[in-house]
């Protein structure tokens, strides 16, 4: 134990002294203090301490939807840009020089000349280049943390979730970082490795969430377009009957008039049957490319969902979410206002009835987007990329304990 805390205290003041470590915690300063500039008041939001005010009548100091949007910023916003991607991205040019220095001419052999296992040498370097994470977030969460209970009064310790959320999202990249520092002993390699492994991971999640998208779209039309074709069906069956019982003793206009609606409703059956069709066939063609990517994305860390499991958190146990504002729906005005719209447009048109049933299959589409998220628990989430994680570890450490220095 003394040799492990020996060599993390000797990783510590090595990134500590990096003029790289001190630029990310001013910029992260900076950053609370952009958060700590707007805030809530009786007439709504003020920006840049008061120097900007925004009148609206939905976010006021002390209601719940302001409580909702102020920690929603945070989690949602300022962690998944600030900590997701630039802190991450600054991070990762810090700490992917440990292997490769370490391993490189003059530096191995010193170490190795002291009785120290490797095992506990690559252990002890891995958590040291964790380190700076924890440091970093820490720092920013507890600024984070004293920001929101001065603005809005609510002191959630919630928000403290952000630090081994981050740190075990940075661990999935690093773990990369540290394999091929090892393989190749040069830390630009390295980096531009794990830049392109995160890359791949965020374009096929993002690509998978596209895709599945476009499919709850698509199986919301069929279904709508099925029951546009039955009821359809319905009608023409009606017309139907009702000519065949005036064929006897109604009248000739009467039977024209029957004749005519056939013909149309025959044309209109036609046309959804291609429609439905159409559409069924599109969701065919849709499927093949979802599985595709659910294969990709199988072996691969969840790095964006981890980091969104904040958002989660932090909302639990709220009436309104941070979805629900960003979606809009939150504003009950506005959704009665739609759907007293659709009421009286019922009947407007098969044009505008197909725009309609756009938007809606949009929203449902989003909704079960939500939900597909909301369904997946944190531990197989967290627990599936570890488990990534350790596989990378044990082959990097084998490379690392059985080459010759």
């Amino acid at each position: 134990m003394t040799a492990i805390f020996a060599i993390l205290v000797d990783s510590y003041r090595a990134l500590k002294a990096q003029k790289l470590f001190k630029t990310v915690l001013v910029l992260s300063m900076l950053v609370i203090v952009g958060y700590a500039s707007f805030g809530f008041n009786d007439k709504g939001v003020f920006l840049f301490f008061g120097a900007m005010q925004i009148e609206t009548e939905y976010f006021k100091a002390g209601t719940p939807l302001a409580s909702t949007l102020y920690t929603g910023i945070f989690s949602a916003f300022i962690v998944s840009l600030w900590l997701g991607w630039v802190a991450t991205i600054l991070a990762l040019i810090s700490t992917s020089s440990i292997y490769p220095q370490f391993l490189s001419a003059g530096s191995v052999e010193l170490v190795m000349s002291k009785p120290i296992r490797r095992t506990t040498m690559f252990i002890a370097k891995y958590i040291g280049g964790l380190l700076f994470v924890i440091l970093q977030v820490g720092l920013f969460c507890l600024g984070a943390f004293l920001v929101t209970g001065w603005r809005i009064g609510e002191w959630n310790p919630a928000i403290f979730l952000a630090i081994p959320l981050v740190t075990v999202f940075f661990s999935y990249l690093f773990c990369v970082n540290t394999l091929v520092g090892v393989l190749t002993r040069s830390t630009l390699v390295a980096l531009l490795f794990t830049l392109l492994f995160w890359f791949l991971t965020f374009s096929v999640r993002t690509a998978d969430d596209v895709l599945n998208t476009f499919q709850f779209q698509a199986e919301g039309m069929v279904a709508v377009q099925e029951q546009t074709l039955e009821t359809a069906r319905a009608q023409l069956v009606g017309f139907r009957d009702e000519l065949e019982s005036l064929e006897e003793s109604g009248t000739e206009s009467g039977r024209e008039y029957y004749q005519s609606q056939i013909k149309r409703m025959e044309v209109i059956v036609e046309e959804d049957e291609a429609l439905l069709q159409g559409r069924q066939d599109a969701l065919a063609q849709l499927r093949p490319w979802v599985t595709v990517l659910d294969v990709i994305r199988w072996p691969l860390p969840e790095t964006q969902r981890t980091i969104g499991l904040l958002q989660r958190w932090v909302d639990q146990g709220k009436s309104v979410t941070m979805n629900d504002i960003l979606t809009g729906r939150f504003i009950e005005e506005e959704q009665e206002r739609l759907e007293a719209e659709e009421d009286t447009s019922a009947d407007i048109g098969r044009e505008r009835g197909g725009w309609k049933e756009r938007r809606q299959q949009r929203r449902e589409a989003e909704s079960r987007m939500i939900d597909r998220e909301e369904d997946v628990s944190a531990a197989s989430i967290i627990g599936w990329s570890l488990l990534f994680e350790l596989v990378i570890l044990i082959l990097a450490w084998w490379i690392f304990v059985r080459r010759d220095y």
